[in-house]
């Protein structure tokens, strides 16, 4: 069968799409309304022109949706709001097809962000890669350092679901531009590793900021993004010295490694705990890199960010219309999991209303979007983490007894960095030639009175607070050596634990050294130390420092 023939008989736009959701064929009205070539449209995916949860609707062979609004995303970049119906067809006995049908008597142009021709030329001539948004997460625009950096062309990215062309790793758990729109702010120099499209990662600093209108009237974001150099290489150079990015030889730590191994290949469900700053994200992500299902998506949520209405939509979906900012229907966390691994990060923070949601997930996995009547079924893994004590709040009421020994089958404890001293100065050289390689400083060690001192501290914020101490060394270190007058002086802070008369008079020295290189300027000096002047001011008095200099 000629169905292309067939098709441009027809005056509407229609587009006929294979099992897997690919354009077979589409007729002379469709390409006019798209503004694509017959080449361009014949094997490309349905999102090239319509929105995903439409393309994703479900099941070619047997169902059919009823005529329904939707956005369709020409190659300019101008999107419309357009009525779509769907029928089945089946060219060859086995062989099932849909065709979409667009009603443009009911279209209306959405209005989105396009550059001037004089914009276009300013966005252009920049190195930052700049990527707009609307307010829909559909990309509207990239300018050359963009296209260079992400590795797709222009014409390819726009119109696109923002995450299908960054690829970002915090598209499904924190997503900046998410951030940014909810709460109306800015954020600034977010190190972020993005997918390019031949499937490289790549590591930039990211700007992103709200957009807005001639009106004033938010209409999306803006994203403008810079290359770090050999970042990539550095974290794979990195991997080597560890399990997974994990370092240490520790016996506690070679535990952990070891069980993960074990139970990496088991769909039981895996509960990690430790404190703040242990790793337990890592840990997550050892298991599902030694897991079967390694090649499935692995979807990541921090239920301590969400409040528990945006947060049970985030887990579950929701169809348009079910509550007020429900313009569309929308895929949750359990959707985009199914086939892969779940990892629900903070457990402990969930409201009881979501943990007996949970309860029946992890029952039967089944559940219903907000607001929908369908009942959906997914197969998944789940990988939770928590650094609360689930059974103290079990007692207290807080968490549901049988949620947690439904979470608690593979328990993994990420023990503490005052528990596995010994893998202290592993770690430190870890984070030298990590931070060595970024600040392109020749630092390559740390001095012995520097080390017995880290070696020392209690370390409350655990591996990340020490890396954080070591960071902070860097950015004012000056030779090949980091010495213990270069770590953060507050021993509740960052930095390491020092006691007694020689604490003080090393502390005291060092906020003189501050306070001399600014002239007794408190506010300078608190920045230089990395303090607030309250705390100086605190340190000041309790060390006996004038606040003036003397005469």
């Amino acid at each position: 069968m000629d169905l292309g023939r067939w098709l441009d008989a027809i005056d509407e736009p229609v587009f006929a799409l294979d099992g897997l959701g690919r354009f077979v064929a589409v007729n002379e009205a469709a390409r006019l309304l798209t503004g694509y070539a017959l080449e361009e449209l014949l094997g490309a995916p349905c999102t090239r022109v319509f929105p995903d949860n439409l393309c994703g609707c479900g099941d070619h062979e047997n169902g059919s949706i009823p005529r329904g609004e939707t956005i369709l995303s020409r190659k300019d970049g101008a999107q419309y709001n357009v009525l779509v119906s769907k029928s089945n067809l089946e060219p060859e006995p086995g062989q099932h097809w849909s065709l979409y049908t667009v009603h443009p008597e009911a279209a209306a142009r959405v209005e989105v962000f396009s550059p001037s021709e004089r914009q276009r030329s300013i966005l252009d001539s920049l190195e930052e890669g700049v990527v707009t948004i609307d307010e829909n997460w559909r990309v509207t625009a990239l300018n050359r350092s963009a296209v260079r950096i992400l590795g797709i062309p222009e014409h390819s990215a726009v119109g696109l679901l923002c995450s299908h062309v960054l690829r970002s790793e915090l598209c499904q758990d924190s997503c900046p531009l998410t951030r940014v729109l909810e709460r109306k702010s800015s954020v600034r120099n977010e190190r972020v590793q993005l997918t390019r499209h031949d499937g490289q990662p790549v590591q930039v600093s990211i700007n992103c900021a709200v957009l807005r209108d001639t009106a004033g009237d938010d209409a999306g974001g803006v994203l403008s993004f810079r290359e770090l150099p050999e970042r990539h290489e550095l974290s794979a150079e990195l991997e080597g010295s560890g399990f997974h990015g994990m370092v240490g030889k520790s016996a506690s730590m070679r535990q952990v490694f070891h069980l993960i191994q074990d139970v990496a290949d088991s769909p039981s469900t895996v509960l990690i705990t430790g404190e703040s700053g242990t790793g337990k994200e890592l840990v997550a992500n050892a298991v599902q890199a030694e897991s079967t299902r390694r090649d499935g998506p692995f979807v990541k949520v921090n239920c301590a960010v969400f409040s528990e209405g945006v947060l049970e939509s985030e887990l579950f979906g929701h169809v348009k219309g079910s509550f007020t900012d429900a313009r569309r229907d929308h895929r949750g966390r359990f959707e985009l999991a199914d086939g892969g691994t779940l990892f629900l990060d903070e457990i402990g923070e969930l409201s009881p209303r979501l943990q007996v949601k949970l309860l029946r997930v992890l029952q039967d996995h089944t559940f219903e979007r907000v607001g929908g009547e369908s009942t959906m079924t997914v197969d998944f893994r789940l990988i939770a983490a928590t650094n609360r004590n689930l059974e103290s709040r079990v007692r207290e009421g807080k968490f549901r007894e049988d949620l947690y020994y439904r979470l608690n089958v593979i328990p993994i404890r990420v023990p503490p960095l005052r528990e596995r001293q010994d893998d202290i100065p592993i770690l430190v050289d870890h984070f030298v030639r990590k931070f060595s390689h970024l600040t392109k400083k020749p630092v390559r060690y740390v001095d012995d009175a520097a080390m017995h001192h880290l070696m020392h501290h209690r370390w409350p914020g655990n591996v990340r607070q020490l890396e954080n101490a070591i960071e902070y060394a860097f950015a004012r270190a000056q030779g090949d050596a980091l010495m213990l007058s270069l770590f953060p002086p507050d021993a509740d802070g960052a930095g390491p634990k020092v006691s007694g008369a020689t604490a003080d008079n090393t502390e005291a020295q060092i906020i003189l050294g501050a306070l001399e290189r600014h002239r007794w300027h408190h506010g300078k000096a608190a920045e230089e130390l990395g303090i607030s002047r309250t705390t100086l001011w605190r340190r000041m008095r309790k060390l006996g420092i004038e606040t003036s200099p003397p005469e």
